[in-house]
């Protein structure tokens, strides 16, 4: 009884496997569908109306920087850099510009070094 393991038994041996993957995987996926459809039923049953807050009073505009202030900015400016035009001034965008620049900094940080 000299059976050897051929081709053929390796490739049923296969398809079998992914036959129990793919079944598993369709089982996972209904238990989890199930899962987040009684999750949102729960979240819809439990949200009732909010009363409106009252609406915040208006808060009076805030001067922007006195012109003496922006004078002498000016000037320091001048004088550091030359004849130079200003094309605009506004107030800074609030992004992730910082987070980005320091982000670069600690990664070139761990660049390797050349033999001194």
């Amino acid at each position: 009884m000299n059976h050897s393991y051929t081709t053929m038994d390796a490739i049923g041996d296969i398809l079998v496997i992914y036959g129990i993957v793919i079944v598993v995987s369709m089982l996972v996926a209904v238990v989890i569908r199930g899962i987040v459809w009684t999750l949102s039923r729960q979240v819809q049953a439990e949200a009732k109306p909010v009363a409106k807050p009252a609406p915040a009073t208006p808060q009076p505009a805030i001067a922007g920087i006195p012109q003496q202030h922006l004078a002498v900015i000016t000037a320091a400016v001048a004088a550091m850099f030359g004849a130079h035009r200003i094309v605009r001034i506004e107030t800074p965008m609030h992004g992730y510009s910082w987070t980005a620049e320091a982000r670069s900094v600690h990664h070139t940080s761990h660049a390797p070094r050349a033999a001194r």
